[in-house]
This record gives structure tokens, sequence and C-alpha cells, in this order.
């Protein structure tokens, strides 16, 4: 019988990883990557637990049962939260430091606090689990089951939210790293804020420079060259649009004006995408297509095209270290609002099934 749990639960991991590694075949940039992520490192944990306690077991000569099985089960549970406690504090000091950073240069606002009311709830959540589990023993009386219950349901929540937050993070560093093919016949510059005086800030600037780097290394390796798409409209305080910045910038980099398009209506990255794509269609049908953005961008971006049914590589240029943080703690918030319905529902199934196991050890 232990063996039959431990090879469902091997058959779930495997069917749940099939699921992601078909997924990133179709785009790196969607949010249930990071759901499926997060979910097989969420169940690896509990498997590779539960098979060595199995393995443990039969070395000291205890004969396996299926309650044995289960006790395990809910005991890997409590080790999960306590063993990724560690991770989870260093990492929320990390996210906290990071943020004051953020807001000692960028301003003071709910967005660039993100982290530090993520690490502050991970932590202090942790600690007052902890403390259940200590006082837990001294209750007395029928209420022991729904008090363990809950307890045990807190630590399920907690490690599975901070699965699915390191599954952001490595699926945002996938996204950022990824090196689109070199068969483009655009690469797309998404816009942000210029300068007073019309020049690019260094931020965009890296954006720039990473688009022109690419179309470098695709005519040397491929000998096809790409067009360039600027894509940015004037905001209320810019003496020019985004869009005209950029171009002037990659003239003076070089580039022939023939081999650049602007874009300058667009507000937000979803219209840089949409109007730099439909920019593209009235030039080529079924061209392909790169962007290019700072690197803590380039999944909300993908995630952004492909909501549009635009398949896009994306290419991250260089940013300051705590704009990554901020940018993570972003997605994952956006993957559980995206994924709400999902998460919900792999939640329910999790609850419902430690509530079974804690019916029947009682």
């Amino acid at each position: 019988m232990p063996g039959l749990l431990l090879l469902i639960y091997l058959l779930i991991i495997v069917l749940v990883a099939v699921r992601l590694v078909t997924g990133m075949k179709q785009s790196i940039y969607r949010y249930e990557n990071i759901t499926r992520l997060g979910l097989v490192m969420f169940l690896c944990v509990f498997f590779v637990w539960d098979t060595m306690t199995l393995i443990n077991d039969l070395k000291m000569g205890f004969s396996p049962s299926f309650t044995i099985m289960i006790m395990d089960i809910k005991t890997s549970v409590a080790v999960f939260t306590i063993y990724l406690f560690p991770v989870a504090f260093v990492v929320s000091v990390l996210v906290a430091a990071s943020n004051i950073s953020l807001i000692l240069k960028e301003g003071r606002n709910w967005r660039n606090m993100l982290g530090l009311i993520l690490g502050g709830f991970i932590c202090i959540s942790t600690v007052l689990w902890v403390y259940g589990i200590m006082i837990m023993p001294y209750r007395q009386g029928y209420s022991t089951l729904i008090i363990e219950y809950l307890i045990y349901l807190y630590a399920l929540f907690l490690s599975y939210l901070e699965s699915i937050l390191f599954g952001t993070m490595i699926m945002g560093i996938v996204a950022a790293k990824h090196i689109p093919r070199y068969d483009k016949d655009y690469i797309v510059i998404l816009g942000c804020r210029i300068r007073k005086d019309g020049s690019l800030t260094p931020l965009l600037k890296g954006r720039v420079d990473k688009a022109v780097e690419f179309a470098a290394d695709q005519k040397e390796k491929t000998g096809k060259s790409l067009l360039f798409v600027a894509s940015g409209g004037k905001g209320s305080d810019e003496i020019i649009s985004e869009a005209d910045a950029m171009k002037n910038y990659l003239l003076e980099s070089g580039i022939e004006d023939e081999r650049i398009l602007t874009e300058t209506r667009s507000q937000s990255t979803v219209e840089n995408i949409r109007f730099s794509t439909d920019l593209i269609k009235q030039e080529k049908e079924n061209a392909q297509i790169a962007f290019a953005t700072t690197n803590y961008h380039v999944f909300r971006a993908g995630n952004i095209a492909c909501s549009q049914g635009n398949y896009m590589e994306g290419i991250g240029a260089k940013t300051r270290s705590y704009f990554w943080v901020n940018a993570f703690i972003r997605e994952f918030i956006a993957t559980l609002v995206a994924e709400r319905k999902k998460h919900f529902i792999i939640f329910m199934i999790f609850a419902l099934t430690l509530f079974l196991i804690q019916l029947y050890l009682y």
C-alpha cells in the first residue's frame, strides 16, 4: 500500500511536469507555467520526504503500513514549512533590503512596498505557525481535531504560496535569460520615460542597445537583417515621443533610416505590443518578431503578447538589481490573480485530502 501511494504521487508529478514542458514549448511567458512549476516543486518535496521516510522505516525494521504512510504525509507538511523557513527568511530579508533601496531611489508608493509586505507576511506567518505547533499539544478535548487541522492547513497554505513564489522567480529568470531564435524580421523596442531634453534614460538606452546587439548577432550568425520598431507615445511632460527619441538614438548608432519604423501612439506595454504588431502586419503577414525591454519586464511583456495572440520572443537588458525583486513580487501576485480559479481548485483538493487524513488518524 505505501508503494502504491508513492506511485500515485509520482504519476501526478510526471503528469504535471509533462504539462509544464508542453506549455514551455508553446511559450515561456504564460502564467500557467508558473503554476505548474510551483506545483511540481511543491509535490516533489513531499514525494522525496515520504520516500526517504519509507526507506528509513525499512532500514529500521519497521513494517510499512497505510497508517504510517498517511502519518508521514501529514508530517511532511510540517517539515516542509519548518525547513523552508530559513530560505523564506533569507529571501524576505533580501526582498526587504531591495525594497528599501527601491523606495529611497524611486519614491514611496504601495507598488514599491510589495516586497516588504510579502516578506513580512511570510516571516510573521511562519513564526505564528511554529507557535501554534508548540501550544497545540497542550490543547485538550474535541476541539483538538479542528485546531490541529487548521494549523496543518495553514502550513500547507504557506508551503504552496512559497512554491508558487519560487516558481515565479525561476520563470522570470528563464524569460530574462532566454535568447530568441535568429530568424527575426522585426524587433520591437518597448518604450519608457525619456529625459526632458528628449534623450534616452539609461533604462531605455539599455533596451535599444540590446536590440541593436541582437540584430548584429543575427546578421553575423545567419546573414539575415531585421527592422527595428521603436514603440512609445509622447507623455504630457515629454517634448517628443519615446519612439522618435529611440529613432534618433538608433540613427546615431549607425542604423539606417529605412530600417526603422516608429509607433508613436502607445501609452502602455499593452498598447506597445498591439500597435506595433498592427504596424508590422501592414507590411508583412506572419512576420517573425522579437521584442526588447528591460530584464525584469520580459516575462510580463511576453505574457501580454501571448494574451493578444502574438507569439514574440523577448530579450532583456540589464538593470539595477532592486528592480528585479519587485518585478518578481508583481508577477507572483499577477499569477495568483490570473490563475485564481486553478489555485483555488488545487488548494481545495489539498485541503480536502488533509482533512480526510486527519479524520482517518483520529
